[in-house]
């Protein structure tokens, strides 16, 4: 499976509602914000064996409450279909669906990632170790930040619910 499909459909949620113009502002937090992580993780905290488990552990369930929230977002929008095409707003809804399964599926790829990266950084070996605990800050960090913007747009589906 290649997922560049998923990565692209997720970087092409960040717009701004107002005026629909790509917000790069949004692009540069989620990519330079987990970058800087990184960096103070490698000047100021050490990882051991006991926190790289309670990571891997931690990303698999992510992982699989993020599938169950997937299927849960596709049956609100299977469901729910007949109810709000009636309103005049049923494409932003199904618009913030999309992008919301975007970036859901998008948080499952990380998780995954992360636990790979989370195996690397065990390795004992100096480049691989080091690498491998990069790329876990990195995706860790990545995956928080997607978790948010998943409870945002989960907070407004719920709100069109009660429209």
């Amino acid at each position: 499976m290649n997922p560049v499909g998923l990565v692209r459909a997720h970087f092409r949620t960040f717009y701004r509602y107002s005026s629909g113009d790509y917000s790069y502002g949004e692009l540069a937090f989620q990519l330079l914000f987990p970058l800087a992580v990184v960096a103070a993780h490698f000047f100021w905290f050490t990882l051991d064996d006991t926190v790289i488990s309670i990571v891997v552990s931690a990303a698999a369930i992510v992982a699989g409450l993020m599938l169950n929230l997937l299927v849960l977002v596709y049956t609100l929008v299977f469901n729910n279909r007949q109810n709000f095409e009636a309103f005049s707003n049923f494409s932003s809804f199904k618009d913030i669906c999309k992008e919301t399964l975007a970036t859901i599926s998008y948080s499952v790829l990380l998780c995954i990632i992360l636990v790979v990266a989370s195996f690397c950084a065990l390795s004992s070996g100096g480049g691989v170790g080091a690498i491998g605990r990069a790329l876990m800050v990195y995706t860790g960090t990545s995956t928080v930040l997607c978790l948010l913007i998943v409870l945002k747009r989960c907070f407004l589906l719920i709100n069109f619910e009660f429209k």
